[in-house]
């Protein structure tokens, strides 16, 4: 149903945005900013993506989404053990393997889209309502304002957390008004 899809979408963006974040520094190419691609940034800018950190929030993404559709109640999981003790269930006896396979393939594809377009939109975010400041002493991204930080980018309208906030909120709220397409599908 649409809540399935809009938790899934949620989580998925969570994922993204942590493996993107945690990963994306990996990358041997300095990150570009989101709104300017041409201007490459230190590693850890608000609104900074690299390809590295891009495929990882779509990895971290597909994964929720895969996770969900194997685990919950109604899954591969149960479809596994309706096989295994031929138990004569008539909720999981409904589920054929046809069906199951496409409900597994579109949380995976909605675990993709929250955690890659999740994970575009926080950058997004990050790039333009969020503070940005480089610590001159450290000589590296700082997530506060210091005596030896110069603010380098962003308005400063919302905090690190809030720009998760309304990130995972719009993943999950565009997963469910467009959810109808995917549940005619299955």
């Amino acid at each position: 149903d649409q809540l399935t899809l809009a938790y899934v979408a949620f989580f998925a963006c969570c994922a993204g945005d942590t493996w993107a974040s945690e990963l994306g520094v990996l990358s041997k190419s300095l990150p570009r900013l989101i709104i300017k691609p041409w201007k490459k940034v230190p590693p850890g800018t608000n609104g900074g993506i690299s390809a590295v950190g891009l495929g990882a929030s779509a990895a971290g993404g597909m994964l929720m989404g895969l996770l969900h559709g194997v685990f919950v109640p109604g899954g591969i999981a149960s479809l596994m053990l309706l096989f295994n003790n031929n138990l004569a269930s008539s909720a999981l006896s409904a589920i054929s393997p046809a069906q199951l396979g496409r409900e597994v393939l579109v949380l995976t594809f909605v675990g993709f889209m929250g955690g890659f377009g999740g994970s575009l939109l926080d950058s997004l975010l990050g790039a333009t309502v969020q503070a940005t400041y480089y610590d001159d002493e450290t000589k590296k991204i700082a997530k506060r304002s210091g005596p030896t930080t110069t603010k380098v980018g962003g308005w400063g309208f919302l905090s690190n957390e809030m720009v998760n906030v309304v990130s995972t909120a719009m993943s999950a709220l565009v997963a469910a008004l467009l959810a109808r397409p995917l549940l005619n599908w299955i």
